[in-house]
């Protein structure tokens, strides 16, 4: 049985946290859980993470083989769900909300909170190269990672009421915009890289 060395553990966490964007969650909580109350949130934060925590250990163990299944390439993944991910940004910037930060009344806590939010398309592909070759105490690991980071997303949306109530609405309306455009940035990032892994040749 191999170990991962000692540093394998806080690297996979780091790369979890930085592509599941969990800095960039409180604005997109706030807008998607408007009106709600401090319980309603909290309920909406643990179902959210719940969700993250199944979608990304279930794409750690089986989401090759649903790729391999249907035939899709993982750059060609990646790219789709950038392109969602980009549609919500752009309306966090221009203050139009989209669709998908529309729940139709029902709890946002699956869509869109977990997917395409937080377990989006880079963190699923993430998830589902970490699985690609498990071996050993490895498996332990990164599925320790997974639960820790998926703790951090936790603790920063519970974070969230007391954020919103120390800027107030113009605060919230300027965070929003500027977190829009940083996720719209992962996004754009998300995609051009995915190209260039698909034609290495544009990279010249």
């Amino acid at each position: 049985m191999n170990l991962p060395n000692n540093g394998y553990l806080l690297t996979t966490i780091v790369a979890l946290f930085a592509i599941m964007g969990v800095l960039t969650l409180p604005p997109v909580f706030l807008a998607v859980t408007n009106g709600m109350d401090s319980a309603q949130r909290r309920k909406v934060a643990l179902q959210t993470g719940l969700a993250v925590a199944v979608t990304m250990v279930a794409s750690y163990f089986v989401g090759s083989w649903i790729l391999a299944l249907f035939k899709i390439n993982i750059e060609a993944f990646r790219v789709a769900g950038a392109l969602v991910v980009a549609s919500m940004a752009w309306g966090m910037i221009t203050g139009r909300a989209s669709s998908l930060l529309d729940s139709n009344g029902k709890s946002p806590a699956v869509i869109p909170l977990a997917i395409p939010k937080t377990a989006g398309p880079g963190a699923i592909a993430l998830a589902i190269s970490m699985g690609a070759n498990p071996d050993g105490l490895k498996i332990l690991c990164d599925v320790m990672a997974i639960i820790i980071v998926t703790l951090l997303a936790l603790i920063v949306m519970f974070a969230a009421g007391p954020i919103e109530r120390v800027l107030g609405d113009s605060g919230l309306n300027i965070l929003n915009r500027v977190f829009g455009l940083i996720l719209l940035a992962i996004a754009v990032t998300s995609i051009m890289t995915s190209l260039i892994n698909f034609f290495p040749g544009w990279a010249n």
